[in-house]
């Protein structure tokens, strides 16, 4: 390394913990919202470019930050180390962030040419994630997804199907009312797996559209939906506390500061 690069080095910006679970949740939703359509690669590529930002104190293009963010994905071992065993599926960041470069340049960015470059500035986020993860709390708090969208009783069940499929939720938290509640805990979960036996198989029935017209107090009431007990933990709670949870548990909700209240959610799809 000459002298240049290596002063260059020594003024990079440090990330703390605070900064990297920051750009690690913007990573994650600018990834998701690749995921729904190709042509929101660039979603990605600026939460890139604010990092490299950050870390290197100035505002420059993505060939700026190559260095930097190289340094940083290093932390990761999907950066270089398990990507030169298995060539065949897996490519080294650097490449990776290469052809992003590149990519971001060209003028077509429609069709399979943006399918493409969107594929790779995917793995480039779940890389910079992993590595971020190196600086971050292992803790659910610095995992879970905020503000969870909650289900209510009085909502028909075509509107949770619709919220549910509409932003690929597999949970979505419920809160129950009534006096036969313990106080510890007064929520529930309700899953994807028991709207779709709720609903059955038959998509042009009139017991279907009656269903779907049915609020989720009244098919829960009927025995029809499964609202399962949820378990609460706190947010502080550890990964690896959360992961035996897990073991028994689909889905982990984290208590709010008020009673009744939600932080947020953790499923096994967060600490992957």
């Amino acid at each position: 390394m000459s002298a240049k690069k290596e002063k260059e080095k020594n003024q990079l910006r440090p990330l703390n913990r605070e900064t990297a679970v920051f750009f690690a949740r913007q990573f994650r939703d600018a990834r998701l919202k690749a995921l729904g359509d190709a042509e929101e690669f660039d979603q990605i590529i600026h939460v890139i470019e604010r990092l490299g930002s950050h870390i290197t104190g100035k505002q420059d293009g993505l060939g700026k930050y190559t260095e930097s963010l190289n340094c940083l994905a290093a932390r990761s071992s999907l950066a270089v180390m398990i990507p030169d065993q298995f060539r065949c599926i897996l490519t080294p960041f650097s490449e990776l962030y290469e052809s992003v470069r590149v990519g971001r340049n060209d003028a077509l960015h429609q069709g399979a040419f943006a399918r493409h470059l969107t594929n790779h500035a995917i793995e480039l986020a779940i890389i910079l994630e992993d590595a971020l993860s190196h600086i971050m709390e292992a803790k659910v708090s610095h995992y879970m997804t905020r503000n969870p969208a909650c289900a209510e009783l009085w909502q028909p069940v075509a509107f949770i199907r619709q919220q549910m499929l509409g932003n690929s939720y597999s949970y979505m938290p419920v809160l129950e009312s009534g006096e036969e509640q313990d106080q510890g805990n007064e929520w529930s979960v309700v899953s994807d797996v028991a709207i779709a036996k709720y609903l059955g198989a038959e998509r042009g029935s009139k017991i279907r559209g009656t269903r779907l017209t049915m609020t989720l107090e009244q098919a829960r009431n009927k025995g029809l939906i499964e609202l399962r007990r949820a378990k609460i933990i706190d947010e502080e709670t550890t990964i690896t506390q959360a992961l035996e949870h897990l073991g028994s548990e689909q889905v982990l909700l984290i208590k709010g500061p008020k009673r009744r209240s939600l932080l947020g959610i953790v499923t096994a799809f967060d600490l992957l």
